[in-house]
């Protein structure tokens, strides 16, 4: 299972609708379970972004190179390793194979400022949420074309993760969200690593398959889907930080237009305008 973050309403990435500090901190309270009901994951074994140009929020450390950083392995022609004795469904499997070889090499550079929250995480709510937002790359602008709806900020700040800054489509909801799409961006520096999260997903059905793109050394790709829904998550190395650990998440509705493969790669390619 899965937690989430992201709100706003009218203009992408602007200020959810003013409201009681209270509301803001019952959202917190209300993440894991919004969670559960947005991505729709049953069942979770314990596991535990893009400032645009001019951005007034932009993180003060935060790269706008759209170049990304090369991996520090080069990418072989191998086929992406499934993990072992996973007992999936085999058209899961394919789905996955064929999303990890499309992805190409990328590296992702956490801001050295951020080094003063971790490990725990940047602490969350912040004093309001233009202080959470700060620290957010800023994917509304590049997600709602690609989706054909639109989308804002929603919950959650950076370092955090695996759902650190999230985004969903509006009208916004914090009590029984029910979004087509939620895309998450988190941060880990806690010892967690990719294999040991990919371990950790499943559903009611079971774990989730998993496995590692040929194309981005050290990072594993997880595919969890219900009646309902399906998610991908993207687990890759950070290249400054020994231990670090980027999570890139899209979770989508079956009911929904565009599919959760073609939503990936417009979430990777926004992270890495910003932290590339």
């Amino acid at each position: 299972m899965r937690w989430t973050d992201d709100g706003s309403g009218a203009a992408a990435d602007h200020d959810p609708p003013p409201g009681p500090t209270a509301r803001r901190r019952s959202g917190l309270v209300l993440l894991v379970a919004a969670a559960a009901i947005v991505l729709a994951v049953v069942a979770m074994v314990a596991t535990r972004p893009e400032a645009e140009p001019g951005d007034p929020h932009a993180s003060p450390g935060t790269s706008t190179s759209p170049t990304p950083v090369a991996p520090t392995a080069p990418p072989t022609t191998q086929p992406a390793a499934t993990t072992p004795g996973m007992d999936a469904d085999p058209a899961a499997l394919a789905d996955l194979e064929a999303l990890a070889a499309t992805l190409t090499p990328l590296g992702l550079t956490s801001p050295a400022e951020w080094d003063r929250w971790l490990p725990e995480g940047k602490p969350f709510p912040g004093a309001d949420t233009a202080e959470d937002m700060a620290t957010c790359p800023r994917l509304a602008d590049r997600l709602g074309p690609a989706l054909g709806t639109t989308m804002s900020y929603w919950t959650g700040t950076l370092p955090n993760g695996p759902y650190g800054c999230t985004w969903a489509t509006v009208p916004l909801v914090y009590d029984s969200p029910d979004y087509d799409y939620v895309v998450s961006v988190g941060f880990l520096a806690d010892g967690t690593t990719a294999a040991s999260l990919a371990r950790g997903f499943a559903t009611a059905g079971g774990p989730c398959p998993w496995n590692e793109p040929a194309a981005v050394p050290g990072a594993v790709l997880v595919r969890c889907s219900t009646d309902t829904s399906t998610e991908y998550t993207l687990a890759l190395p950070d290249t400054r930080l020994a231990g670090g650990l980027w999570t890139l998440v899209v979770s989508v509705k079956d009911r929904a237009a565009v599919p959760a493969p073609q939503v990936l790669p417009v979430l990777v390619e926004g992270v890495v305008h910003a932290f590339g």
